[in-house]
């Protein structure tokens, strides 16, 4: 996936994309359009802090950085799925999940960027049997606390 941001002299966000926009996956039937279901978001809130509990616990080596990894991105994965229960839609993959962040302007492309290295990592690890490396784990783990902050600001618009 590539992104690219092209100006504009509104100063809106436009991107040119080889990711599929948001709208896209709406089109495809990737992400559905469903009531705001806000018991659903709260479960899986408590779900993504406890995820990010026991990664937080556990002392990150080699042996235990694929699972660790694994933890944080899915509490990342987690988080934005909160967001999208809350606003009405149900998405079907990670890839249409992290495709949710453009609306928000305070993820830079960088960072949406990144976010979607961390799932394609995540991808090779589970179904390729490429295990996440030990550098991969600490990287997310450095990166987190910005995401969280950013998307709990969100949840607690919607949920609070």
């Amino acid at each position: 996936m590539a992104r690219y941001r092209k100006g504009d002299l509104s100063g809106k966000r436009s991107f040119h994309t080889i990711m599929k926009s948001f709208e896209a996956f709406l089109e495809t039937g990737e992400i559905k359009r469903i009531e705001p279901d806000i018991e659903l978001a709260k479960l899986m809130l408590f779900d993504a802090k406890a995820r990010l509990e026991i990664a937080a616990e556990l002392e990150l080596n080699e042996k235990n950085s694929r699972v660790i990894f694994e933890l944080v991105n899915d509490s990342i994965i987690k988080l934005l799925e909160v967001i999208l229960l809350a606003d009405g839609y149900k998405s079907s993959s990670y890839e249409s999940t992290l495709s949710y962040l453009n609306k928000f302007p305070e993820f830079s492309d960088v960072e949406i960027l990144e976010l979607e290295k961390f799932r394609r990592i995540s991808h090779q690890s589970r179904y390729h049997g490429k295990p996440a490396a030990l550098q991969d784990a600490l990287e997310i783990r450095r990166v987190f606390p910005k995401t969280k902050e950013k998307l709990i600001k969100q949840i607690k618009i919607r949920l609070l």
